[in-house]
């Protein structure tokens, strides 16, 4: 049976970024991010798959909450996206730290803070102060490995059309966030 712990996804993933998965248990792993402060945690709770960030502390804060691993893992790759093309040697797409516009066909439920697809439930819960909110959507175009192949791609123009659909990444405005 596979286990987050055990996921081997997650491990290439993570290993490509240079980083080292620590075990906490079989259902929630954790390791450096991009900024050796703060810790990216991946873990299983009451049946749910959630995904989060701690600066020097084992207790994530929530970004992500899901039915299944296949978004915490979109997610994931999200949150490492430029760090990884860094890691190859290739250059960043400027995504890290930054808030993208929201996707087409994309909204979110200000007071359960679920992710809508024309309006309609997807069972995502994502943290309303966070980046994951707008940018994750962009990102669930694409599967897991798919996204990972798009980090390996040379051209940032090739990468954000294969991303975005456009040659170029979708700042937000300031306007986009809601608050």
């Amino acid at each position: 049976m596979t286990t987050i712990s055990n996921d081997k996804f997650i491990e290439a993933v993570v290993s490509a970024a240079h980083r080292k998965v620590i075990e906490l248990s079989e259902e929630h792993i954790f390791f450096n991010g991009p900024d050796p402060q703060v810790m990216i945690h991946i873990w299983r709770k009451d049946g749910f798959y959630f995904s989060g960030t701690s600066e020097r502390s084992y207790r994530p804060g929530g970004e992500i909450r899901a039915n299944d691993l296949t978004t915490v893992k979109q997610w994931l790759v999200m949150e490492l996206f430029d760090h990884l093309r860094l890691s190859l040697h290739l250059e960043d797409i400027g995504i890290a730290f930054r808030w993208l516009s929201p996707a087409p066909h994309w909204s979110q439920d200000l007071e359960t803070g679920e992710l809508l697809y024309e309006g309609s439930s997807t069972g995502i819960i994502a943290d309303i102060s966070t980046r994951a909110a707008l940018n994750l959507p962009w990102f669930m175009k694409h599967s897991p490995e798919r996204l990972f192949e798009i980090a390996h791609i040379e051209s940032t123009k090739e990468v954000c059309q294969a991303l975005f659909g456009m040659p170029r990444v979708p700042f937000a405005k300031p306007t986009d966030r809601q608050e």
